[in-house]
């Protein structure tokens, strides 16, 4: 048999292959293939048709459509890991294992999400894609104007909080909404603004109470960001559902998130800022999993990063500063038990925090109180405590009721040692009553 009868066809172009190429792929194939972990490749119609596939599809179980597209020819004689699928999806590897393995999901937000990420066309379904705004065109000037917008939302965000911000935000969604199919006719400006929309209405729900809706928004600005082909986007958005599942007391989601968006970021020169932010939040999900060594060694790699960052190469990116950062560092030392280290930190963090971020004072305020009632330090703790109710009067904030309602369980056992206390116990039930406004349900789009 001749050298040239041996050559077999590139399994995902169909391109000849060299008599020594054993690995399905033909070169450009395999350059690809560095993609695969921000997004789910461009496949030919004739993908849809493989029989495993047209046989999960028949079952209408997501699950098994997920498990045949993994398995598909067209990837290579391996099968796409469950981890890089996941990873697409805004989930960890276990979850996405149960999806395939367990029963159909029956949720139409999720099926409709989960199906748009891996393109499959829309006349395969046995469901209807909810309709999306967007047909037309978005207009020349309001793409122009996006990453003003941004920056303008970002500092009224810091100022008066999620809640009073989540409608205006929902209302710019509208404009700038693009069909959520991927059509090609939609700019990168207008999918990284979209994007940078959708993460800025997670967080603001986030910061109203609603990890639901929350949730909802990153994943939809991951979809997305991974349209946009910005690596550096996708890393930030993977970044928001890393904090999002450490408050969520989600730690192996957190780590999972965080390490996902690290490596959507690996090669990319100009991502030491946001591999930074990652770092930062892959050592607060190893110290809330009690990992103490890896999360002091996650933080060290995150100073490195930080040190060599330049800033953000585009307004689309949020900023993530010196403060931001030691913020992160305190939070973690708290849960590792480090008080007197997370004291050093935070107590030059809150002299330095600007006036008009007004919830990360608050927030940083109510960390330093919170490792002082640890030090017995009651009568300081009291002292920032009601500054913090007073610097945060009108600021739609659920994060920051939680933690004032954290901080009055953290004193009620100082109410007999400490005389300042009851006082503070009583401002702080009242203010809890006159803030239920921030907790009341977000409004739907």
């Amino acid at each position: 048999m001749t050298a040239e009868s041996k050559r077999t066809s590139c399994t995902r172009c169909g391109a000849s292959l060299a008599a020594d190429n054993d690995s399905g792929r033909c070169a450009p194939c395999q350059r690809a293939e560095r993609d695969r972990i921000v997004a789910a490749p461009d496949v030919p119609p004739s993908f849809w048709s493989h029989g495993p596939l047209l046989q999960a599809l028949a079952d209408r179980h997501l699950g098994r459509v997920v498990r045949a597209y993994r398995h598909h020819p067209y990837h290579g004689r391996q099968p796409l890991p469950q981890a890089t699928v996941a990873g697409w999806f805004g989930m960890t590897q276990a979850q996405l294992s149960r999806i395939e393995n367990g029963p159909a999901v029956v949720h139409l937000d999720r099926l409709a999400h989960w199906a748009r990420v891996l393109r499959i066309p829309a006349h395969t379904l046995w469901f209807r894609l909810p309709a999306t705004p967007g047909d037309a065109s978005v207009p020349a000037d309001v793409v122009e104007v996006g990453p003003q917008l941004i920056r303008a939302l970002r500092s009224a965000d810091r100022q008066v909080g999620g809640k009073n911000l989540y409608s205006t935000v929902l209302a710019h969604l509208a404009t700038f909404s693009v069909p959520a199919v991927r059509p090609p006719a939609a700019s990168p400006q207008v999918l990284m603004a979209t994007t940078a929309l959708h993460e800025m209405a997670g967080w603001m729900a986030h910061d109203s109470g609603d990890s639901t809706t929350s949730r909802r928004h990153f994943l939809d600005a991951l979809a997305l960001a991974v349209d946009s082909r910005d690596a550096l986007l996708v890393a930030q958005v993977h970044g928001s559902l890393s904090h999002l599942a450490c408050h969520s007391g989600n730690a192996e989601a957190a780590i999972s998130h965080a390490r996902d968006g690290l490596g959507a970021v690996a090669q990319e020169d100009a991502g030491a800022l946001i591999r930074a932010r990652l770092l930062a939040l892959q050592a607060r999900g190893l110290a809330a999993a009690g990992l103490t060594s890896d999360c002091h060694a996650s933080l060290h790699r995150a100073e490195a990063a930080f040190a060599e960052a330049a800033p953000p190469p585009t307004e689309w990116l949020s900023p993530f500063d010196r403060n931001s950062f030691e913020i992160e560092s305190a939070r973690c030392l708290l849960r590792l038990g480090d008080v007197t280290a997370a004291l050093g930190i935070l107590n030059a963090s809150v002299a330095d925090r600007p006036a008009r971020r007004v919830r990360s004072q608050a927030l940083a305020r109510m960390l330093l109180a919170t490792a002082l009632v640890g030090q017995a330090r009651i009568e300081e703790a009291c002292d920032l405590t009601n500054q913090t109710v007073e610097l945060t009067h009108g600021l739609g904030s659920a994060v920051v009721l939680d933690q004032l309602r954290h901080l009055a369980l953290l004193l009620r056992s100082h109410a007999v040692g400490c005389p300042d206390v009851p006082q503070l116990l009583d401002r702080l039930r009242d203010t809890v009553r006159e803030r239920r406004w921030v907790v009341l349900p977000l409004p739907t789009a």
